[in-house]
């Protein structure tokens, strides 16, 4: 065979093994919503595979098990509805990370067990059960979950747990075009739960780059928070509107070191959001470890546009000397600026630890309150967002 001959063959080779790919791929069509019918549907699907979930209403008892690498596709969040009817701390859909391929999630209404358990007293937990509704667990990769509605779950519409399942690690993908709405409930109650993966604690965190879990251009309508971190967490929340943040609390959050998670948050880029409260919550963006930026949004309705603090520390980390462990600028640090706020700007929370807030977190030194030097956010939309 000459040069010229091998090397017109290999595109022609790769091409046939790509058309095969994407023919092979099958649309299985659940016979309805019921935990039952969807778990057989998800059970005939390989990698690549669509399962299509009809419209209807469609009572929800115990979880469905999912790998990734498949898309859950209902008629639109208006017209296929999974309405919880246990009541069981348990994730409706719980997504497990096998074969690093993209998962996909769109068209779905998934709603919780708030209004039967916590009722409106939104100041006391009057219920010890805490729903959610997708919960993915591993690496996931390149993952899309869009134009669906989450609802009325006391724990989180959406959580990720880089530290469990089969294949463990950092996320990467994003979700879009959705509503979050009443998700909330005393310490808890997320739109998007961002539990990371401890390991990214080993390596560099470069801003502006898709590593990271990107929550962008949806609706939270009372969540007590819109998007939360921790365990090495790395998240983008921009271009996304937010309207009364429930309970007294903030739009977007990041843990620093706990004693619920092995680290504290790594990296937040909090971006372009618009939050407007009718009624005066705490703050629009609460910050408690990690570093990255937070710029250009527009907080109305907060008594605080940015909050820094200084996380409680676990028994296993007391505090001694600066830095503590995950603390905001341990071991980049913060930039903050071009945001408005219906009340004050920026706001170092008090500690109790006798050095003060001022000991543990400077200006100039931590954070700072301009622009960050050769930083670009990553290109919008995400680009995932073209193949959906």
């Amino acid at each position: 065979m000459t040069k010229l001959h091998h090397a017109l063959c290999v595109p022609l080779f790769i091409a046939i093994i790509f058309c095969a790919g994407v023919s092979s791929a099958a649309t299985i069509y659940a016979s309805s919503g019921y935990p039952s019918d969807l778990q057989a549907a998800i059970n005939k699907a390989k990698t690549g595979d669509t399962v299509v979930v009809p419209a209807g209403r469609f009572s929800f008892g115990g979880s469905v098990l999912a790998p990734d690498g498949i898309y859950i596709r209902g008629a639109g969040r208006d017209s296929t509805y999974l309405i919880k009817s246990d009541n069981t701390s348990n994730f409706m859909i719980f997504v497990d990370t096998t074969t690093g391929m993209p998962f996909k999630f769109s068209g779905i209404t998934m709603q919780g067990r708030l209004d039967a358990l916590q009722g409106s007293n939104r100041t006391t937990a009057v219920t010890s059960i805490t729903d959610g509704g997708l919960y993915i667990r591993g690496a996931a990769t390149n993952f899309q979950i869009f134009n669906s509605r989450f609802t009325k779950f006391l724990r989180a519409g959406i959580e990720f747990q880089g530290d469990a399942g089969t294949r463990q690690g950092p996320q990467r993908g994003v979700i879009y075009g959705n509503e979050f709405i009443d998700n909330w409930y005393v310490s808890l109650g997320y739109g998007v739960a961002v539990d990371g993966s401890a390991s990214t604690w080993s390596k560099p965190v470069y801003l502006g780059t898709a590593n990271a879990v990107f929550v962008e251009d949806n609706l939270f309508d009372k969540n007590r928070h819109c998007v939360t971190a921790t365990n090495g967490a790395i998240y983008v929340a921009r271009y996304n509107r937010v309207e009364d943040t429930y309970q007294e609390s903030q739009s977007f959050d990041a843990h620093g070191l706990t004693e619920a998670w092995p680290r504290g948050t790594r990296a937040v880029e909090i971006y372009k959001n618009t939050t407007t409260n009718s009624t005066m919550t705490w703050a629009g963006a609460g910050i408690r470890g990690g570093s990255g930026v937070i710029w250009g949004n527009s907080f109305s309705g907060v008594s605080h546009g940015v909050v820094l603090s200084l996380e409680p520390p676990p028994s296993s980390h007391p505090l001694q000397a600066y830095p503590a462990l995950d603390q905001i600028g341990d071991p980049n640090d913060l930039y903050i600026w071009g945001n408005t706020s219906s009340g004050v700007g920026l706001y170092l929370n008090p500690t109790s630890d006798p050095h003060g807030i001022d000991y543990w977190l400077k200006a100039g030194r931590d954070y700072f309150t301009t622009a960050k030097p050769g930083y670009t956010p990553y290109t919008y939309p995400h680009p995932l967002r073209s193949g959906s």
